[in-house]
């Protein structure tokens, strides 16, 4: 994984997307982005990247806040809303609502060591997180103020 770490923290210097990286269980990498969505919002985004010497690595992404419900009584409409999005705008990501009410959007995937590919899919789901929130705030009314 060592190789692999040191090309994504290159290609990321390339592409100047600042990340706080950190190890956590068992040797596995997390790594935090902010993205930056209106003036008021910032997206934060988690990409876990499992620790292995093989030749494929598996990676998990966590796009949080997408929305964040201001009353916990709009479950039914939000998991409606989230059954809808899933079905017709989210591709190979999924939404799901937490149990704090807020609504955020996930890829899990299996990686080559090329680090671009991981990198793709985080930029792709930023965009797709972008349309979701305005999607969710027709269908929900205006999200919460995250708490970060």
């Amino acid at each position: 994984m060592t190789g692999f770490k040191e090309k994504f923290d290159a290609l990321l210097n390339e592409k100047k997307l600042p990340a706080n990286y950190q190890e956590i269980q068992d040797g596995n990498h997390l790594y935090r982005f902010q993205f930056k969505v209106s003036k008021q919002r910032k997206l934060i985004v988690e990409v876990i990247i499992q620790d292995t010497s093989g030749d494929h690595l598996d990676a998990q992404i966590i796009y949080r806040h997408v929305h964040l419900l201001k009353d916990y009584n709009q479950r039914p409409e939000a998991l409606e809303a989230i059954n809808e999005l899933n079905e017709s705008k989210t591709g190979y990501y999924n939404l799901y609502l937490a149990g704090d009410g807020e609504i955020y959007l996930r890829n899990l995937l299996r990686s080559t060591q090329d680090p671009f590919l991981i990198y793709e899919v985080l930029v792709i789901g930023s965009s797709i997180a972008r349309v979701l929130q305005a999607e969710l705030e027709q269908k929900l009314g205006e999200s919460a103020n995250p708490m970060v």
